[in-house]
């Protein structure tokens, strides 16, 4: 049996949801469940099935006013957890190790404070986004007719931090996380004997001109829009047979950068480097695109109400100096109003995003309902 949202702790709330983690695109029990609390919590309407198992709770107040979005994400991760710690996942080899269990958990604290007190004005929407890992949730719930309904004029999104300190905000102006993209080539010849590979096309040289060209590729681009990067995560010539001569070959790669529009210069330039290539040694080729994750850029505006909420809340506040590395799909949320996200710390001892040992520390939690339930006063209150 679920536990009540009203009467139980929310670290107890978060046990539940990280003992039965459900991978991108197969959250339905999961948001069955959100959706379940959120209509425990009173709020005005329910909406499930956004762009996927997408579910939305909006909290009405009692004058017109703008509306305020905050995001959470459902999905968990492809990772076989590692500790003895009694909420252990209960799926084999599926985890919360991105700690979207926490990140749920703090929506779901701040639908126990609606259900106490609604805004004065306005509107305030939890939206719990699937497929956050694979890049994709966020935007089909974008495209979908339904979010015509709760687009907001204002909308935010937390992520913890291994590595700094306990409850630091860290938050940032313009680009706040990467841009990213999974590269996939597959370069395609003629196998022929290992006795005689001048009858074959054999895709060999030209996959490691391919890898080489994609490494330097970064200093080729012009630096003067912070990070470029390109990183091969995978390589495979041929079938293990000692007397056949190559015919296939496969490379990938994640190309990443801090703007939008350097990644579009950054992957015509991949492509065009792949497409000389196999071409000077005459070979069919293939290229596809997965996991595209636009840049997430903060709104200044956005980013000074956050910064309000976390010195009311008492907590240190950092602006990075950079964009993170990582990537995240809140990016085309933060497009569709004036919004931001900004990192909680989980401490500098915390295991990172997506080890095995991983845990969402929840301690955490109300601090972070607390600053989210901040940013919403200062728009509706």
């Amino acid at each position: 049996m679920s536990p009540s949202l009203l009467d139980t702790p929310l670290s107890e709330i978060r046990h539940a949801l990280h003992a039965r983690p459900e991978l991108s695109g197969d959250e339905r029990r999961t948001a069955e469940q959100v959706a379940l609390w959120l209509e425990e919590a009173g709020a005005d309407s329910v909406l499930r099935h956004l762009g996927g198992h997408g579910v939305a709770g909006v909290f009405r107040g009692a004058a017109p006013g703008p509306r305020v979005m905050l995001r959470a994400e459902l999905d968990a991760l492809p990772i076989r957890e590692q500790g003895e710690r009694s909420w252990r996942s209960c799926h084999e080899a599926v985890a919360h190790s991105c700690g979207h269990d926490g990140h749920m958990s703090a929506l779901l604290g701040v639908a126990q404070q609606l259900a106490r007190r609604r805004p004065a004005r306005g509107e305030v929407v939890l939206l719990f986004q699937p497929s956050e890992e694979t890049g994709d949730g966020a935007g089909r719930i974008v495209d979908s007719a339904a979010f015509e309904t709760i687009r907001p004029n204002h909308v935010y999104a937390m992520h913890n931090l291994p590595g700094r300190p306990l409850g630091e905000v860290s938050v940032r102006p313009g680009a706040f996380s990467c841009a990213s993209r999974g590269l996939v080539v597959r370069l395609n010849g003629l196998c022929s004997h290992a006795a005689h590979p001048e009858l074959g096309r054999s895709p060999a040289m030209a996959m490691c001109r391919i890898l080489q060209g994609l490494k330097r590729l970064p200093l080729q681009l012009p630096d003067d829009h912070g990070l470029v990067m390109v990183t091969l995560i995978h390589a495979r010539l041929g079938e293990v047979a000692f007397g056949t001569s190559p015919g296939q070959a496969e490379v990938m790669a994640t190309l990443r950068t801090a703007s939008d529009d350097m990644m579009r210069a950054l992957a015509e330039a991949a492509v065009s480097l792949v497409q000389a290539e196999a071409e000077e040694d005459q070979l069919g080729v293939e290229i596809d695109w997965c996991d595209v994750f636009a840049a997430t850029v903060n709104a200044p505006s956005a980013v000074s109400v956050i910064e309000m909420a976390a010195r009311q809340a008492g907590e240190s506040v950092v602006r990075l100096e950079t964009a993170h590395r990582w990537s995240e799909d809140f990016g085309v949320l933060a497009a569709s109003g004036e919004g931001a996200m900004f990192t909680l710390g989980s401490g500098e001892q915390c295991p990172p995003l997506h080890h095995p040992a991983y845990d969402f520390p929840d301690v955490l939690i109300e601090r972070a309902v607390t600053l989210f339930t901040g940013i919403v006063a200062h728009h509706l209150d």
